[in-house]
């Protein structure tokens, strides 16, 4: 019985190399494909054409507020004690107003961010899982990878593949 185990994993331990050889590996880089997605689907293009209008607004909320303490701080001993608790609090309104529009068009920015990731995400899954099975792989992998010889990594030919379905 000794024997018969003995064999059996022997003749494991000599199997095993030759079956993980056997296997087709594949690494994706999706840092890379991404940003071919992105320059092709012009995401940062649609993002700064629909958040420039409020990003100027912004800017010039920001502007205003500067004036508003400016004008405070040169005119604080000039004014009466009511003037300037009034300009002080209208500044503070300023602020926390330029404070809820920043974080909400920041949310806005994040959501649709997140929108164009899913929606790569599900091009490239359909993507590689087609290549995979065309070329007869047995694991792609895409992150975590440190090290990956030119032959395993596919990311030239996926983000080709992404290309063409887009265009």
């Amino acid at each position: 019985m000794k024997k018969i185990i003995s064999t059996v994993f022997l003749f494991s331990a000599l199997m095993a190399p030759i079956v993980v050889n056997a296997q087709k590996i594949g690494f994706v880089n999706l840092n890379t494909i991404f940003t071919e997605y992105a320059k092709v689907k012009g995401i940062e293009a649609k993002l700064e054409a629909k958040f420039s209008g409020p990003k100027k607004d912004m800017d010039a909320a920001v502007v205003e507020i500067k004036a508003m303490e400016k004008e405070i701080k040169t005119n604080e001993l000039l004014m009466t004690e009511s003037k300037l608790a009034a300009s002080k609090d209208k500044l503070r309104q300023k602020i926390m107003d330029y404070r809820q529009r920043g974080a909400a068009l920041e949310q806005e920015l994040q959501a649709m961010r997140n929108a164009e990731m899913n929606d790569f995400r599900k091009v490239i899954s359909e993507i590689t899982k087609k290549y995979a099975k065309d070329k007869k792989y047995d694991l792609i992998l895409n992150e975590g990878v440190m090290y990956s010889s030119d032959s395993a990594n596919i990311t030239d030919a996926v983000s080709a593949l992404v290309i063409k379905s887009i265009k």
